[in-house]
């Protein structure tokens, strides 16, 4: 009879267990993608995090795979698509309309880098840019920032001048053109994004930083709640683990920005954020990383 005790063996095996996971079918989530040549590098970091994070919760919540649906629409579409459940989830950063329309994960992706943003401009304008010392002289020139972005509100709330622009690949001729005079862009995209424009005329200017509170999440469909909880337990993780900082430190479009201490001596501007969710996370530390800090001594205990 051992063969019998062998077949019913097998048979416990194949048998589903009774978990989330125990359904095979490979789920299918749409996200949006678009060609757009300046964004290439960045975009790459935030699509190989989310295939990470769905192989992370495979063991919990079953396999699944991304669908790219390719879209050249303003942000402000995308949302309206995702509320609307013709996409399952986006990565944009946060702002009280969006948090009301569509779900946010409130853990930072890039750890808060998209808030400190070091300048994009002309290589021939460095020494005027190097006499700039308070934010009023700054004022005096112009910052092409996209339209529908919600740092553009965090600019002019601080008294900056701003030209709207509806893709940021239409911004870096406005810096010949005399459209504008400076490209505030995140430390986590600046380097990767200047050298996949490949414009020998401009350089990362990173001794003048604009700091601001202005996550990064995931935006996830209404009707995708279980992805919702998918993503932000598998973020949830890697923020507490130091995962998140890792995969930054590793990834090819994010490594060149470490390590931080190259921002060191740069004139910060600290500016405020009034459009700023009152459930952002704040004071969660492990969900931030201050590059000011970085590089501040620590006190002595």
């Amino acid at each position: 009879m051992r063969w019998l005790g062998g077949l019913l063996l097998s048979l416990a095996l194949l048998a589903p267990s009774g978990g989330r996971a125990a359904d095979t079918a490979i789920q299918t989530y749409r996200i949006e993608h678009n060609a757009s040549p300046a964004g290439k590098n960045v975009r790459s970091y935030y699509l190989d995090l989310i295939e990470k994070l769905l192989a992370d919760t495979e063991a919990e919540f079953g396999p699944a795979r991304l669908q790219k649906v390719p879209e050249d629409v303003p942000q402000a579409r995308l949302l309206a698509q995702l509320a609307h459940n013709k996409l399952d989830l986006l990565w944009t950063t946060t702002s009280n309309l969006r948090e009301g329309i569509v779900t946010p994960i409130r853990i930072p992706l890039d750890m808060g880098l998209t808030g400190q943003r070091a300048l994009v401009i002309r290589a021939d304008r460095k020494a005027e840019f190097d006499k700039i010392t308070k934010l009023e002289q700054l004022s005096q020139l112009k910052a092409c920032q996209g339209s529908y972005w919600p740092d553009t509100v965090v600019l002019r709330a601080a008294g900056l001048r701003v030209v709207e622009v509806t893709w940021i690949d239409m911004a870096y001729p406005g810096l010949h053109d005399g459209r504008c005079d400076y490209l505030p862009r995140a430390l986590n995209e600046i380097d990767s994004e200047v050298a996949a424009i490949g414009d020998k005329n401009v350089i990362v200017y990173d001794r003048l930083l604009l700091t601001y509170p202005l996550p990064m999440y995931l935006f996830v469909s209404p009707t995708q709640q279980e992805l919702a909880e998918r993503l932000r337990i598998g973020l949830e993780n890697m923020a507490r683990s130091g995962g998140l900082r890792r995969f930054m430190q590793e990834h090819p479009a994010t490594a060149m920005i470490f390590p931080l201490t190259r921002f060191q001596g740069a004139r910060i501007f600290h500016l405020s954020n009034p459009d700023l969710p009152v459930q952002t996370p704040l004071t969660d530390k492990a969900l931030w990383l201050d590059v000011e800090a970085e590089f501040t001594p620590r006190p002595r205990s």
